[in-house]
C-alpha cells in the first residue's frame, strides 16, 4: 500500500499540468473552484522543482497539447447556411482497396467506443479506412478546456478525410464558455440552446470547408437524468442543423440501442431474441454488445454514402415484451428498423 501511495504522489507531481487542465474542464461551481485551487498549488510546486518537465515534453511530442485553441465559432450575426429542400446528398467517390475512403470518427468518449468498434466491423471492407480521433471528457460547451472547432480544422487539414463521423454531448450538461473562459450561456436556458446550436452548425460547416462529408451520430438516450436533459436537446438541434446542409446526414443511435421509441433501456432484446445489457454502470456509455449491434446499422449507413450498402432491413431491438420501434425516413440518414 505504501508503494502505491508513493507512486500516486510521484505521478501527481509529474502530471501536474494535466491535473490543472482536468480541473479546468469541470462544470462551473464550488467543486471546480476547490479542485482547481488544489491542482494549481501542486502544479506550482512541480514547476518550481521542474518535476513535470518529462511529462510536458512527452505530451508535446505525442501531440497531446492542443494548438489553435483560440478558434471561435460563428455567431448568429454572421452569415449562416440557407435551408435546403433536397433529399439527395452529393455522391462521394467510389472507393477501392487501393484508394480507400478515409473515415474519421471524432467526438467524446462515446465516440471513441463507436469508432473502435466501427474499425473492427469494417475490417473485412478494405475500401474503408477508419481513423478514431475521439477525446475523452470533451464537448462543444467548454471551448476553454478543449476546442473542437480548432480540432476539426486540424483533422480536415492534416488527415483530409472523405467522411467525418462526429458524436458528442455526454459531457455538455454545463454552461457554454468561449475559449477565453467567458460564460456565453448557462445550461438549461434558451440562450444555451442557441449557443450550442451555433457550435453544432459550426462543426458541420468546418467539415464542409475542409472538403469532407459529415455524418452526425446522435447520442443514445441514457439513464443519467442530467446528461439526458442535455442530450435530448442536443440530438434535436443536431438533426435540425443537419437538415439544412446537403453535405450532412444524421444517424439516430437512440433508435438502434433504445427501447420502444428510442427511450433509455438498460436491457434490450435483439432481433435474434438475445437479451443484453446495453449500457455500462454509468448508464451513459454503451456496452460492447450494443456497440457491435449498432455497427450492423452504422457501417451500412457509411457505405450508403458511396452507394454500395445492401438494402436489407435489419429489425430494431426492443425491450422484452415490447413492440419494435419504427422509424420514418427524413431528409437525414437514419437507421432502418
Amino acid at each position: 500500500m505504501r508503494g502505491y501511495l508513493i507512486a500516486l504522489v510521484v505521478f501527481v507531481f509529474l502530471a501536474s499540468g494535466n491535473l490543472v487542465r482536468s480541473a479546468e474542464g469541470m462544470p462551473l461551481g464550488w467543486q471546480r473552484d476547490v479542485s482547481l485551487a488544489l491542482a494549481t498549488s501542486v502544479d506550482r510546486v512541480s514547476n518550481l522543482l521542474s518535476l513535470n518537465r518529462p511529462y510536458d515534453w512527452a505530451a508535446g511530442e505525442l501531440g497531446l497539447e492542443q494548438e489553435n485553441a483560440d478558434f471561435e465559432f460563428a455567431t448568429t450575426d454572421e452569415e449562416q447556411p440557407q435551408s435546403v429542400t433536397t433529399t439527395t446528398l452529393p455522391p462521394l467517390r467510389v472507393p477501392t482497396p487501393a484508394d480507400p475512403l478515409k473515415v474519421v470518427m471524432a467526438g467524446d468518449s462515446t465516440a471513441i467506443g463507436v469508432g473502435d468498434r466501427l474499425k473492427v466491423a469494417a475490417s473485412d471492407n478494405p475500401e474503408l479506412e477508419i481513423d478514431q480521433q475521439g477525446k475523452v471528457a470533451t464537448g462543444l460547451a467548454r471551448s476553454d478546456y478543449f476546442n473542437w472547432g480548432a480540432r476539426m480544422k486540424e483533422l480536415t487539414t492534416e488527415l483530409s478525410p472523405d467522411v467525418v463521423l462526429f458524436m458528442i454531448g455526454a459531457n455538455d450538461a454545463q454552461a457554454v464558455l468561449d475559449p477565453d473562459g467567458t460564460v456565453v450561456a448557462q445550461f438549461g436556458t434558451p440562450a444555451w440552446s442557441e449557443a450550442y446550436r451555433q457550435r453544432i452548425g459550426g462543426i458541420m460547416d468546418l467539415a464542409h470547408e475542409g472538403g469532407s462529408r459529415l455524418m452526425w451520430v446522435g447520442e443514445p438516450n441514457v439513464g443519467n437524468a442530467q446528461v439526458q436533459q442535455a442530450l435530448s436537446t442536443i440530438n434535436l438541434l443536431a438533426e435540425d442543423e443537419a437538415a439544412k446542409r446537403p453535405w450532412v446526414s444524421y444517424f439516430d443511435m437512440a433508435a438502434v440501442v433504445g427501447g420502444p421509441d428510442g427511450e433509455f433501456s438498460e436491457y434490450v432484446t435483439f432481433p435474434d431474441g438475445k437479451q443484453v445489457r446495453c449500457f455500462s454502470g454509468d448508464a451513459v456509455h454503451m456496452s460492447l454488445a450494443c456497440l457491435d449491434h449498432a455497427m450492423d446499422r452504422l457501417l451500412p449507413a457509411v457505405q450508403e454514402l458511396y452507394g454500395t450498402a445492401t438494402t436489407t432491413t435489419i429489425p430494431a431491438p426492443t425491450t422484452t415484451g415490447s413492440k419494435a420501434p419504427t422509424t420514418t425516413p427524413t431528409t437525414t440518414t437514419k437507421p432502418r428498423g
